[in-house]
């Protein structure tokens, strides 16, 4: 009898001592993978008190979908999307994960602005209500008085496709994604314009993450404590990669560069783009892009919203001193 209180009282005690789970669905190949790994890897999950389990999936469209199935719990998206989501009804979370946004990059040295790319064919990543691709038209619009679509010959393809297309230059020029950008640069390939500049000439401030964390409202609220803990705990693997040059040399095969190059400036791209803090400022500056996206790119990009509702932002202050 005696032998059996003590077995109930351990097993009792182990599920009030154990890791709350929480499934992390992210692209197989994408720059999260990095972030998550050194989480892992320095058992930041367990320090505090939850067992990241991460799920590989192959498309972004696959990874949204994991999350509106409730497959996993979290993922990374924009917060565009789960504004969408939200004034169509789907109660989602976002919150700040990175700043790091895209830019216009060339092969061409005769490019030195925007207005040398008349007439010239651009790679654009995505489609066409694509939200840097929208920035730089409205960037344009407000500069020039022109629609840069009406100038340039956009050319849309994906991310990978736009890389190899400058490389081999069957292209010039392209709007493309951070880690894509970062790679051309260690190249030699020239930045021209990026969205931090953009934003400026627009009178809002650059210091805005447009990319979170993302998690259905209702699981959160339930598990508030598991995504608080897992929040802390993605803040405190950015601090150690802001300084860490041993962490960065460990992850290093997963980034699969090509020299140190292209080692440092992924490095410098994913430390840049940290978020250190997000206040009301930001999100009324995010309301600003809202507006601009929503002008350029209509229902096709926001669905049924209008403006941008500051409840999808959760509400989280991290202990984290830099």
């Amino acid at each position: 009898m005696i032998l059996k209180i003590l077995i109930l009282m351990f097993i009792l005690l182990g599920n009030l001592y154990a890791s709350e789970k929480i499934k992390v669905g992210v692209l197989a190949f994408g720059t999260v993978n990095w972030e998550l790994d050194a989480l892992k890897h320095n058992k930041l999950d367990k320090k505090y008190g939850i067992d990241v389990e991460v799920i590989k999936l192959a498309s972004k469209n696959a990874v949204a979908i994991a999350l509106q199935s409730k497959s996993v719990d979290i993922i990374v998206n924009d917060w565009v999307w789960v504004n969408r989501q939200k004034a169509s009804g789907k109660d989602i979370s976002f919150y700040p994960y990175s700043k790091a946004v895209g830019a216009l990059y060339t092969n061409d040295e005769k490019i030195k602005s925007l207005e040398d790319l008349e007439k010239s064919r651009v790679g654009i990543a995505g489609g066409s209500v694509d939200k840097t691709w929208l920035l730089f038209r409205a960037y344009y619009k407000n500069k020039y008085n022109k629609d840069l679509k009406d100038i340039v010959k956009p050319v849309f393809a994906s991310p990978p496709i736009l890389y190899k297309k400058i490389l081999d230059k069957s292209l010039n020029s392209s709007i493309n994604f951070w880690h894509f950008n970062a790679k051309l640069e260690s190249k030699g390939i020239k930045r021209v314009l990026g969205v931090k500049e953009i934003l400026e000439e627009l009178k809002i401030s650059s210091d805005i993450p447009l990319i979170g964390w993302t998690f259905n409202s209702d699981f959160a609220n339930k598990n508030k404590k598991t995504i608080n803990s897992f929040l802390q705990a993605s803040y405190e693997t950015k601090k150690l990669l802001s300084t860490s040059t041993k962490e960065w040399n460990r992850i290093k095969p997963l980034m699969k560069v090509k020299n140190e190059k292209m080692f440092e400036a992924l490095k410098n791209g994913y430390i840049n783009g940290i978020v250190k803090d997000f206040s009301i400022l930001h999100i009324e500056n995010s309301k600003k892009v809202f507006d601009i996206l929503y002008k350029e790119g209509g229902s096709k990009l926001v669905g049924k919203s209008t403006s941008l509702d500051e409840r999808i932002f959760w509400n989280f202050n991290p202990d984290i001193k830099w």
